[in-house]
């Protein structure tokens, strides 16, 4: 039924095309007189507006009162503005178009009717990307070699590629299915040796017809059998509107299930290609942020070339990477979960090809997780806990934990080096407790970074650092010995983490893990040493802090929209008596979900309501100042960061710093803003400077 609904959609937009004369669209801005604009600019000057003309190019120092600008620059600023707006304009393809536009019998135009009561925006009805063409899949050589026969199977332990060499890292092998793969015989390919699945749910926006035909069936059969799996949905978006919906088509269909891999994002079609590569990560970050605050875990598929030509931000290390290269081995150079291999794979109780994967660990040393009974102190490294010389702890002297793992709850204890979690299967540890043997005489403390909730308070003894029955995954631990054991011992751990596999070794209260990187613990080893012995490995990247970045850009009189800054820097100008007009402001390098959200007051029209992630705040080509800005953070951004801002106001200079929500600037002065800084610190961090000040208002 769909794909009929599919064949009229196509059919009923050649017919609308055909009995039309469609005409270049009217520019918006063509449609503004500039003698008209001045005459609206004076009947909305404001009482205490200072009309009096400036010298051309006389700079006003911070602090003194400058004279407004006079009605020809106005004009001449509005003229410059339209030149650069319209330069501005970066139109998809013809298909992408929002709005058409039709010429009626008397000569006006008016926007043309939808083609489809389904597809009202012209999303396209068909995937067209490297791998598909007009919704068929491209056909392609195979990946197997005549001559070797083991292609792509586990030989002796290790998984080989066509060429018969071991493919570094390989842990699991899995295969990723949609409604092109037809009617799958779940259980011939599980005992097939397939180890996950990563199931389509659909594509584009939020809409049934674009679930995909056999989710529920792929879906339900893997959790009947046990298979472990993942999700992804095929992207269209080309607005943040459309990646919204997309989220929430993710999420209305993931209602009820419990995926053990990510929920991967699809960023592959011609029409995702044709942004830029900023409107390409704010789309990844409007779907990541959304389906990660669900509580589920987060990722990105693409091929090698969007991988190391696009999808360059940092933004992208905070989730789970899936590249997808058919080749004898990958070569990407940065960290990555998963490797598609293939698109020609066989699989017995799959009819079609099918793609091939493998869950890849420690991929830059070549480690393998291997089976986790052989993963004791030291294998990961080399060495042992005991190499140093010292007299290792008694047999009761020791360190005993347990962690509570996604889907399978409390884990039995283990003790001193022993893992504890998993490895090789995507499961977020939540929780932990450590208690030392009967033999040590002290304590252990321990404090635990949490999803959304930061850092906790130390626990001791046995006691619950995490969550349970939250959905919420650890990110770094640290634990300290207190007393006569803080004395006698040292007490080292590392932690396997999401994208970095087994992190080097910390002790003594030191970080293990990551902050601001959104990347889940999977397992723990932990190991009383000695006082001053030998580590029982390298203590190199045992933890990686990443913080979150904030950017923006302003709409300046005369000038038109400036350049990004981040983090401080000045938008706008000072000294030169321009009025900001609009600001755009974004958050980059984000781990955590939630957004940035911002109102601005607007000579004339007051305060605005609030937008976010880059959307446009005040006016352009209305010759209106902004006076003033609240900025705030949403989400676990909010819980996790402070949002600190100052402005540059008319008459006053630099104004104090204001931070989440509060109002910066003036309001009922008639005072513009010429210049602003934004800034983003953790949590209670202090200000960037005197908070003294930020705001006058009447």
């Amino acid at each position: 039924m769909r794909k009929l609904k599919r064949i009229l959609a196509i059919v009923t937009a050649v017919c609308v095309i055909a009995g039309n004369v469609v005409t270049d669209p009217v520019p918006l801005y063509a449609a503004e007189n500039p003698d008209t604009q001045i005459e609206q600019d004076a009947e909305q000057q404001e009482p205490g507006e200072d009309t009096t003309q400036e010298p051309a190019g006389q700079n006003i120092e911070d602090g003194q009162e400058p004279a407004e600008e006079s009605v020809e620059e106005d004009q001449e600023s509005m003229e410059q503005e339209q030149n650069t707006e319209e330069d501005q304009i970066n139109p998809l393809t013809d298909d992408s178009t929002e709005v058409q536009w039709e010429e009626t019998e008397d000569g006006e135009t008016q926007e043309e009717e939808a083609v489809s009561e389904e597809n009202t925006d012209g999303d396209p009805v068909a995937e067209n990307s490297w791998r598909y063409s007009n919704g068929s899949l491209i056909e392609r050589p195979s990946t197997y070699s005549s001559d070797y026969p083991y292609a792509w199977e586990k030989v002796d332990g290790q998984f080989m590629n066509s060429k018969g060499e071991p493919i570094p890292g390989a842990t699991k092998k899995g295969i990723d299915v949609s409604e092109h793969n037809k009617e799958i015989d779940w259980q011939k390919v599980k005992n097939d040796g397939i180890d996950f699945a990563i199931i389509r749910c659909g594509f584009g926006k939020d809409m049934e017809s674009q679930d995909d035909d056999y989710w529920e069936y792929n879906v339900s059969e893997c959790e009947r059998l046990g298979i472990p799996y993942g999700v992804y949905l095929y992207s269209y978006a080309n607005t943040l509107e459309k990646a919204k919906s997309e989220a929430q088509h993710v999420l209305r269909l993931l209602k009820g299930h419990d995926p053990a891999y990510p929920v991967y994002y699809d960023l592959e079609d011609n029409l995702v290609l044709e942004l830029s590569d900023d409107m390409k990560k704010q789309i990844a970050v409007i779907f990541c942020n959304a389906v990660s605050a669900a509580g589920y875990e987060v990722g990105i598929y693409s091929n090698l070339e969007w991988w190391t030509s696009y999808l360059t931000d940092p933004v992208y290390d905070t989730w789970s990477r899936w590249v997808a290269q058919w080749n004898p081995v990958c070569s990407y150079k940065g960290a990555y979960d998963i490797w598609q291999c293939s698109d020609t794979g066989k699989v017995d109780g799959i009819s079609t090809n099918v793609d091939l994967n493998f869950w890849i660990e420690d991929q830059d040393t070549g480690e393998s997780s291997g089976d986790p009974d052989t993963n004791k102190p030291g294998g990961d490294t080399g060495s042992d806990s005991g190499s140093s010389g010292s007299k290792p702890p008694a047999a009761d002297e020791k360190v005993i934990y347990s962690t509570h793992v996604q889907t399978y709850g409390w884990q039995d204890e283990v003790d001193d080096g022993s893992i504890s979690g998993t490895t090789g299967e995507a499961k977020r540890l939540e929780g932990i407790k450590i208690k030392l043997g009967g033999g040590v005489t002290g304590g252990i403390q321990y404090s635990t970074h949490v999803q959304t909730y930061g850092w906790q308070d130390y626990v001791s003894n046995g006691a619950l650092s995490g969550t349970t029955g939250e959905a919420k995954r650890l990110e770094a631990i640290k634990i300290k010995l207190t007393g006569e054991a803080s004395k006698k011992y040292d007490v080292y751990y590392s932690v396997h983490a999401q994208t970095y596999g087994w992190m080097g070794w910390a002790k003594n209260g030191e970080p293990a893990g990551t902050s601001g990187c959104g990347k889940r613990l999977e397992a723990i080893k932990i190991l009383l040493v000695e006082k001053g012995g030998k580590a029982p490995g390298s203590a190199d990247n045992a933890y990686v802090e990443q913080r979150a970045s904030v950017t923006y850009r302003s709409h300046v009189q005369t000038y038109g929209w400036q350049g990004y800054v981040a983090d401080g820097a000045t938008s706008g100008t000072t000294g030169q008596a321009k009025r900001l007009e609009g600001i755009q402001i974004q958050l980059s390098g984000q781990a955590y979900s939630g957004n940035i959200e911002y109102s601005t007051h607007v000579q004339t029209y007051g305060w605005q309501g609030y937008v976010a992630n880059g959307a446009l705040a005040g006016t352009t080509g209305q010759a209106k100042r902004l006076e003033a800005i609240r900025i705030r953070l949403t989400g676990e951004m909010k819980e996790n960061y402070d949002i600190y801002y100052r402005v540059h106001s008319q008459t006053y200079g630099w104004m104090g710093w204001a931070k989440n929500g509060a109002a910066a600037g003036t309001s009922g002065y008639a005072k513009r803003l010429e210049g602003i800084q934004i800034v983003i610190v953790p949590k209670g961090s202090s200000a960037p400077g005197s908070t003294q000040n930020s705001y006058y208002g009447k």
